[in-house]
Order: C-alpha cells, then sequence, then structure tokens
C-alpha cells in the first residue's frame, strides 16, 4: 500500500482518504474574513499603543 498526500492506492485502486473537500469560493471567502480579522487586531493593537503612550506623555508632562 503506497500513500501519496492522502491518497492511497491498495489492490490497484486509488483511494481518497482526504477530508470533505471545501470548494474554491469557500476557501477564498474563509481567506477573506481571515485577512479582515488580521486587520482589525493590527489596528486595535496599535491604536492600544498609541493610547499608552499618550498616558505616559501626560503623566510625564504633569510631573513637571
Amino acid at each position: 500500500m503506497k500513500n501519496y498526500n492522502g491518497l492511497t492506492v491498495k489492490g490497484g485502486r486509488l483511494i481518497n482518504q482526504l477530508p470533505n473537500g471545501v470548494t474554491g469560493i469557500q476557501k477564498a471567502a474563509q481567506i477573506k474574513k481571515e485577512m479582515k480579522r488580521q486587520e482589525k487586531i493590527a489596528m486595535m493593537s496599535e491604536a492600544m499603543y498609541q493610547a499608552e503612550i499618550r498616558a505616559d506623555l501626560t503623566e510625564k508632562l504633569m510631573e513637571r
């Protein structure tokens, strides 16, 4: 029995052991959704970073 990336040859027959496939449109939609999510995460982390810098700066200015 030989295995080729989830496809097995058994007795001269090709047996598909891959999980149920996802269409190209579904895959593209998943990728787009994940990209949008990553952009939101990056935007939120940048905003938190800038807020922290502003708070530190304000605190230093008040000490003077």
